[in-house]
Order: structure tokens, then C-alpha cells, then sequence
């Protein structure tokens, strides 16, 4: 009797983790499945977060997707907090100032904006009715707000929301970087916590001022 008594709470205990593995959703559009998509749009309550980088060379010692994994990282560990879908590497941003640098990857001012509108438009078609833009690349600054103001051009069933972050803590002693710009102390600081193996500091030879 108590064998028995075992084996049935066992099979209880069997099935309390199976449920609540399954209703453990990944914060990965890509990594769902149709049906768990579904689940996971009504978790979010129609929030998803669209990251958005660039591809461009981020001095001597860091990888052309800087950008790009910074954006992402964060992005995911603020879903993990508050549930979000969390859309795609999505690189299609302004980059014309980088173009001549080898491995950057600059679409026209046509494509940024008709895919930016098209992909805003597909996340909205699948349930996403709160769309956040996190800016990872200092070149949208200029292309985010007004594709923004845009969406005023006609009506959507939609709303979307821009945002950015910037390095402005002066107060840490370790921040010695006097002008701490592109791919200077903070943004190597940055990407040495979210992707460190892609970090190559002895390529660096003057680790204390910006660096193209």
C-alpha cells in the first residue's frame, strides 16, 4: 500500500513539473512555438520589445556587433523581470558615417524605414499592440524618434515607444576615460559583462580615449 502510495505521488509530483515547465515561456520570439507564441503574446499582454543595433567596427578589441549584444542582453534580463517577447537580432539601422569600415552593413534610408514600418507592422499583426524600440547604436538617434513621429501619418492599432540608455555614471572611481565615446571605457566595460570571450583587449593599444 505504501509502495503504491509512492508511486502515485510520484506521478503527481511527475506532473507538476511537466505543467510548469510548459508554462515557463521563452522571452525568445524565435525559440516559440506557434502555439506557446500565442500563450506567450497574452503573458506579455501584448508587449514585445523590438532591440535594435547596427553593424559596424567598434575599434581594434571589440566584435562589429557590439551594438547590437549590448542592446539584446539587456533587453532580455529586462523581459526576464517583467515578461516581453523579445523580437529578433534586428541590425537594419543608420550607419552611413561607418560605411567605409569593413564589416559594417549600411541599408539605404528607404529600406531602414520601410522595414522598420513593415516589421512594426507584422509584430502589431501577431498581437504585439505595445511596441518597444530599444536603441542600442547612437546613429538612430536621429531615425528612431522621427520614424516615431511617423506613425502619426495614419492610423495603427498600435503604439510605439522609443527608448535609449547613456553612460552617465561619473561618479564611479574606475571610470577614467576623460572623452568615454564610441567603443571607449564604458561601451568595452559593457560588452565585457554581457559577451567577455569577445572582448580582445590586447588588440587595444590606447585603452584610454575613443576609438573608431
Amino acid at each position: 500500500m505504501l509502495r503504491r502510495t509512492l508511486a502515485v505521488f510520484a506521478l503527481l509530483c511527475a506532473a507538476t513539473l511537466s505543467a510548469s515547465a510548459q508554462t515557463k515561456l521563452s522571452m525568445h520570439w524565435e525559440e516559440l512555438t506557434a502555439a506557446d507564441f500565442v500563450q506567450a503574446i497574452h503573458q506579455a499582454q501584448g508587449t514585445c520589445l523590438l532591440p535594435i543595433g547596427i553593424m559596424e567596427k567598434h575599434g581594434p578589441h571589440l566584435p562589429l556587433g557590439t551594438d547590437l549584444l549590448n542592446v539584446r542582453y539587456a533587453s532580455l534580463h529586462a523581459a526576464e523581470q517583467e515578461y516581453a517577447v523579445v523580437f529578433p537580432e534586428y541590425y537594419f539601422g543608420q550607419i552611413f558615417e561607418a560605411k567605409h569600415e569593413p564589416g559594417t552593413v549600411a541599408y539605404s534610408r528607404e529600406l531602414q524605414l520601410k522595414l522598420l514600418q513593415e516589421t512594426t507592422d507584422e509584430m502589431s499583426r501577431n498581437g504585439c499592440k505595445k511596441i518597444l524600440i530599444v536603441n542600442g547604436h547612437g546613429g538612430n538617434e536621429s531615425l528612431l524618434p522621427y520614424f516615431a513621429q511617423s506613425q502619426l501619418d495614419k492610423p495603427h492599432d498600435y503604439v510605439v515607444y522609443i527608448q535609449w540608455g547613456s553612460n552617465k555614471d561619473k561618479e564611479n572611481p574606475l571610470h577614467k576615460d576623460k572623452v568615454d565615446m564610441h567603443a571607449g571605457q564604458s561601451e568595452t566595460s559593457n560588452v565585457m559583462v554581457t559577451h567577455p570571450d569577445l572582448v580582445h583587449l590586447d588588440d587595444d593599444k590606447d585603452a584610454t580615449s575613443p576609438r573608431l
